[in-house]
């Protein structure tokens, strides 16, 4: 029997789903995997999504167990009674999200599947936040310790997208500081978003919450952009909320009039809004819109790339987009466009891997692209080892180690064992 305890996983989305969501844990499970752990997966059925059904460049690993909703919000039909049964629903479960009825049959499953192995810890991530209340109660009726780990947004922040009112926020918030009350520790993305959780639940012992990032894997420089002919700036991923394309348009058209020979052209593999593409249009400017394709397609349209973008909207500055893990395994100069304020800022100037400029500032935009496109630097690949997948596995591991045997609630954890780097450690030492 191995020494090291089971893990087992709670992540709604998860290999070989196309979704972003699906990435984190589809490749810290492979680390885990090949450290000896055994790894079991709770997770949601394969299905039909807008990008697809399967993505197989996304690697599938240890044990996974799936089960799916017993039924689905919204539900399908257009008749009167359904929309007002859905309507109802959206309501009733604005707080806890409309895959809350994942959580019984995950539940279920979980503590079915884990009732058979040795003990060992319960990792829950979010969202959709089931996946959490999942993890909390296949955690209390088993005994085990339970890491929370948040992808994105928890209940308590107010993200405007959700368009909650008070009561419905007051209640999301209560909910969730129950399932941080009963998790021995919080992983977070980024350091601004470990700051943001503690304002969010102060209550929580600090030295249990933890800062692991994304990753990426290693790859080979097998692709490279032309160095004659047009430029080619590569977004991947939707255009949305408050994130536009049309500041960058003025500065790579301003730049094409000083640069004829070197034309610049940006492509985005995503939806781009209708609103969007008017305001596009109403400019006088040009984007080369294109469907998402699957990522071993993207990767190389990334390689060959002479600047990867990226956008932060206003509403969520704390957080990386995911794409950035992957520009980074690109090896190509990303551009971000963020609010002052944004994770990304500290991400690209730490990192080595690329600029940010704010979103409106097209002075700005045209300047950090002179200096890319046209600065005489020789194109390098970052160096970024600690993103790693392998290596934040390790930092993974060293939390794990840091609750194995701590009991469930995290009024019981003690230091003792504490990691002592900054990432996979307590964000404020």
């Amino acid at each position: 029997m191995s020494t090291k305890p089971t893990l087992l996983i709670v992540s709604y989305h998860f290999a070989p789903s196309p979704l972003v969501g699906a990435k984190r844990f589809s490749f810290l499970a492979r680390e885990f995997e090949r450290m000896g752990f055994d790894v079991h997966i709770v997770t949601n059925d394969v299905m039909e999504t807008r990008y697809g059904r399967e993505d197989h460049s996304v690697p599938l690993s240890g044990t996974v167990h799936r089960c799916a909703a017993p039924f689905e919000v919204p539900l399908e039909g257009k008749g009167l009674l359904t929309r007002i049964a859905n309507a109802v629903l959206r309501r009733v479960l604005a707080p806890v999200g409309l895959d809350y009825f994942w959580a019984r049959a995950a539940t279920r499953l979980g503590v079915k599947v884990a009732r058979k192995l040795p003990p060992g810890i319960v990792i829950a991530t979010s969202p959709p936040h089931a996946a959490l209340i999942a993890g909390a109660r296949i955690a209390r009726r088993l005994r085990w310790p339970l890491i929370l780990d948040y992808r994105d947004p928890w209940s308590a922040y107010d993200w405007p997208q959700w368009h909650r009112g008070w009561f419905t926020q007051w209640l999301g918030t209560r909910i969730e500081a129950g399932l941080v009350r009963s998790s021995a520790a919080r992983v977070l993305n980024t350091p601004d978003m470990g700051a943001w959780f503690e304002e969010s639940f102060p209550d929580a012992d600090p030295s249990r919450n933890f800062v692991v990032p994304n990753g990426f894997d290693a790859a080979p420089a097998a692709h490279s952009p032309p160095t004659t002919g047009a430029i080619e700036i590569v977004h991947a991923g939707e255009i949305y909320g408050s994130r536009s394309l049309v500041p960058l348009l003025h500065a790579a058209a301003r730049l094409s009039a000083r640069h004829p020979a070197r034309p610049i052209r940006v492509t985005t593999y995503g939806a781009v809004p209708a609103a969007e593409r008017q305001r596009i249009h109403e400019a006088g400017l040009v984007i080369d819109e294109r469907p998402r394709i699957p990522f071993a397609a993207l990767f190389v349209a990334l390689q060959r790339a002479h600047v990867l973008l990226a956008i932060v909207s206003d509403h969520m500055t704390y957080s990386t987009p995911y794409k950035i893990y992957d520009y980074m395994a690109a090896g190509r100069p990303i551009l971000g466009l963020a609010p002052r304020d944004a994770a990304l800022f500290d991400l690209l100037a730490d990192s080595g891997a690329g600029v940010c400029v704010e979103p409106s500032d097209v002075d700005g935009i045209e300047r950090a692209l002179e200096q890319t496109l046209f600065g005489g630097a020789p194109a390098v690949r970052a160096v970024l080892d600690r993103f790693r997948w392998p290596n934040l596995a390790q930092q993974y591991r060293a939390l794990i180690d840091a609750v194995a045997g701590v009991g469930t609630q995290s009024s019981s954890a003690t230091s003792d064992g504490q990691p002592e780097s900054r990432e996979a450690s307590n964000f404020n030492q």
